[in-house]
């Protein structure tokens, strides 16, 4: 069954079909989860002949959803390896789905920040759309959850809100971009090693596939899209009608789940919406005593039903999750580095220094009667051979003056 459904797209709407869910068959996503995808599995009707995309040559499939394949691939040009995402064969035919998904990779390219997975390129080569990204060595937030040493996949607070932080840290720029993530949930967060953090580890925060960019760019929306668990009371309502404050509550919505090892509001599709709305969570400590007041309030503000209630900015939450635990990031102890000079700015004036003095020199003379050896330094020497001559000279004048009397 399909129904007529509403997308805005460049200030006017446009009818689009999109697939009714009956009660029985209500997911608790509406987009896939990573958890449901089959890593191992080989597909023959969704292959892409011949192996290469490109200058991207397919080493192996990492995953796949409803819409797209994730590959493993090698740049034959750069020689190096990436994750390359490419469309559905079956949605190609799709235009709207196919300005989508590149719009997916324009919209994550504008964000730099190196807690934003790296979209190295996005384009298509016939008529197969692709966006190559950094490849990331590590494991998603799900996957830590579920290896967790808690029957119920809690970590550490002090673990959890440095995650939070550094989340936090990457939509802010991505906020300070006019880009909303729109579907912040674990399976969009990923912990690479990375050494030069205080913890040996960063969070990356990618899938922008839902992400809504600012008035004056293309933008896509539906109000089916998200993943109910951690959409915003607003999200649940009308998907174009929020703000960075919606993704604030699901970073709220994730955080509780590190914390308490449950999501806030659990249940049916429809059940969801609804409750997101209208109930009020419990607070975490009530699952987690670890759970410390500051951060139990925090979490209560960040899941606020009323947007102006929340904390307003994602700067906000950094700096109230430093305050309740997270990790300040340290100044450099090394000498730091020079600054790059730009060639096009005329050099500064250097001053030339002057040179050294030159080392002192030490001259052996031997002493004909002892034959031992009597040091001189040059300058020392210099000044003998000077008083040595005016004696002479006062001698010589002496006997001049003594003939002449």
């Amino acid at each position: 069954m399909h129904m007529q459904g509403r997308v805005e797209q460049s200030g006017s709407y446009t009818e689009i079909d999109v697939p009714t869910i009956s009660p029985e068959d209500e997911p608790t996503s509406i987009r896939p989860s990573l958890r449901d995808i089959d890593f191992l599995a080989v597909p023959r009707r969704d292959s892409y002949p011949g192996g290469r995309i490109g200058k991207y040559e397919l080493a192996g499939k990492l995953g796949q959803g409803t819409f797209g394949l994730v590959y493993l691939a090698r740049d034959v040009e750069l020689d190096r390896d990436v994750a390359l995402k490419l469309l559905h064969p079956s949605h190609l035919a799709n235009r709207q789905i196919v300005a989508r998904f590149l719009q997916e990779g324009r919209t994550a390219a504008r964000i730099v920040h190196p807690g934003i997975v790296t979209v190295l390129e996005c384009g298509t080569t016939g008529d197969t759309p692709y966006i190559a990204m950094e490849m990331l060595a590590g494991e998603s937030l799900t996957a830590r959850m579920e290896r967790s040493d808690d029957p119920d996949g809690r970590l550490a607070p002090e673990v959890a809100v440095e995650i939070g932080r550094q989340v936090a840290s990457a939509l802010e720029a991505a906020h300070r971009c006019g880009i909303l993530h729109r579907d912040l949930k674990p399976d969009n967060i990923y912990l690479v090693p990375d050494p030069a953090m205080p913890t040996g580890e960063r969070v990356k925060v990618f899938d922008f596939g839902l992400a809504k960019v600012d008035a004056g760019h293309h933008t896509t929306v539906s109000s089916v899209f998200g993943t109910p668990r951690y959409m915003s009371p607003e999200q649940c309502r009308s998907a174009s009608q929020i703000d960075q404050r919606s993704d604030i509550y699901a970073l709220g919505c994730v955080l509780y789940e590190l914390v308490t090892g449950r999501t806030p509001f659990d249940g049916e599709l429809r059940q969801l919406m609804e409750r997101h709305q209208i109930a009020i969570p419990v607070h975490a400590s009530t699952f987690a005593p670890e759970v410390g007041p500051g951060l139990d309030l925090l979490l209560a503000q960040m899941l606020a039903k009323k947007p102006e209630d929340r904390p307003q900015t994602m700067a906000e939450v950094q700096l109230a999750l430093q305050a309740n635990g997270a990790i300040t990031p340290r100044p450099p102890t090394s000498p730091p580095v020079a600054p790059y000079v730009s060639p096009y700015v005329a050099p500064r004036p250097f001053v030339i220094a002057p040179p050294p003095p030159e080392p002192e020199q030490w001259i052996n003379v031997g002493n004909a009667s002892t034959m031992d050896s009597v040091v001189f330094r040059p300058t020392q020497l210099y000044l003998t051979m000077v008083a040595f001559a005016v004696a002479i000279a006062l001698m010589l004048l002496v006997v001049v003056v003594a003939r002449a009397s």
